[in-house]
């Protein structure tokens, strides 16, 4: 007795119990064979086993058609945006994206992916169609990373909900952004007097159109001051508030940061069940620049009491850039042949207190997880290293025994 219904072939055999089983073929002409369902005690039950079999079969093809037909832009033309339910899994699931990360995600998507795949397949995307567009994008390598990123992402989402089976592997691109100089001692001590009024024509911004009031240019000589003496990043010397300084213990809690939409959060790559947060001491000179600098804001209702503030709002990126650089040229420093931003006094930290604190001390106070970030920001002017390697000579002298 064989039946065919469909691509399953009944055949009764009495064993272990069972008298009917059916087979098929693979694509590859392998053949499998399996038992009927329990309960097939006859004929007729086997065959209306094996009918609901390729009923279901139909079905998931169908499905897996209508799936396969879906573009880039019916699945995620929602992704990124406030409320996405994919937002609200992740956060359950402890993947809670900062809210500048999600507008990031949201750019790379309206900017880049969907004008480029937006209907096209799932299936019709590959690493090699995607590398080839973003190398016509004028384009840093990070970015291009970042907009992968973003891809992978969704991707993703699209294997969970069975669209795709795997997500293709893409390689990122080497990184081409080239790391901060750093600044000497006598350029340290060029901008950074503790006179106020020297520190005030430092970081004082030739204006011919208005007259800046000095406690602006005060202000900005004390913040990078704070800054190049904490090691601190700029969202973070921005987000500075009175209740991280602690006076009697010469130092700083660092907890919060201001991020590219100027709002006060979490520290760079912090969640939170993993703030990030550090304490690191400060100098007694720049203490006391601080302490001044407080004497003068006590009064000042400013914004959520921020010890920098500009306008009764955090310090925007731009503008403390771009005074960053009207002090670096008030003090006769090139800026320009050299790779020197207002992060350059975070390398600058890192690379001085190298030869002062031990490696774990060291990563504590500046923030960093591995020794290896410790390398990245190493960049030591030789003649000053060479100085500082002169507490060691009488252990080099022994060389010779």
């Amino acid at each position: 007795m064989s039946v065919s219904i469909g691509k399953y072939h009944l055949f009764e055999r009495e064993r272990r119990g069972c008298s009917y089983f059916y087979y098929w073929y693979e694509i590859n002409g392998r053949r499998i064979q399996k038992a009927c369902g329990h309960g097939c005690d006859s004929k007729r039950k086997a065959v209306a086993y094996l009918e609901k079999l390729l009923k279901d079969d139909l079905t998931e093809a169908k499905r897996k058609s209508t799936l396969s037909s879906i573009t880039i832009k019916d699945f995620a033309k929602d992704m990124f945006i406030d409320g996405a339910p994919h937002l609200a899994r992740w956060a359950a699931k402890g993947k809670v994206l900062k809210r500048q990360t999600i507008i990031q995600h949201r750019r790379h998507l309206t900017g880049y992916l969907l004008p480029k795949f937006g209907k096209l397949r799932f299936s019709e995307i590959n690493p090699t169609v995607v590398e080839d567009f973003l190398l016509e994008q004028r384009l840093s390598n990070s970015c291009r990373n970042t907009i992968m990123y973003t891809l992978k992402l969704i991707m993703r989402e699209a294997r969970r909900s069975g669209i795709i089976d795997m997500v293709p592997e893409f390689e990122p691109f080497k990184r081409n952004g080239r790391r901060q100089d750093t600044l000497s001692s006598e350029e340290l001590l060029a901008l950074f007097q503790y006179d106020e009024q020297q520190l005030i024509n430092i970081w004082k911004r030739p204006d011919d159109m208005r007259k800046e009031k000095d406690e602006i240019a005060l202000m900005f000589g004390t913040l990078f001051c704070v800054t190049v003496s904490a090691g601190l990043r700029s969202g973070e010397v921005r987000a500075l508030h009175r209740d991280q300084i602690s006076i009697e213990n010469s130092g700083l809690v660092i907890d919060r940061a201001v991020d590219d939409l100027g709002q006060i959060g979490l520290l760079k790559k912090a969640t939170e069940e993993d703030p990030r947060s550090r304490a690191v001491i400060i100098p007694e000179i720049t203490l006391k620049m601080l302490e001044r600098w407080l004497g003068k804001v006590k009064d000042c209702h400013d914004f959520l009491g921020l010890i920098f503030s500009y306008n009764g709002k955090p310090i925007a990126n731009y503008y403390i850039l771009d005074r960053f650089r009207y002090g670096l040229k008030n003090a006769g420093i090139d800026y320009e042949s050299r790779r020197l931003t207002v992060h350059c006094l975070r390398y600058t930290y890192n690379t001085r207190m190298r030869t002062l604190l031990s490696e774990q001390v060291l990563r504590e106070f500046v923030g960093h997880r591995s020794i290896s970030m410790t390398d990245h920001y190493d960049r030591p002017i030789l003649l000053e290293r060479l100085v500082a390697y002169q507490r060691v000579k009488p252990s080099v002298e022994q060389f010779w025994g």
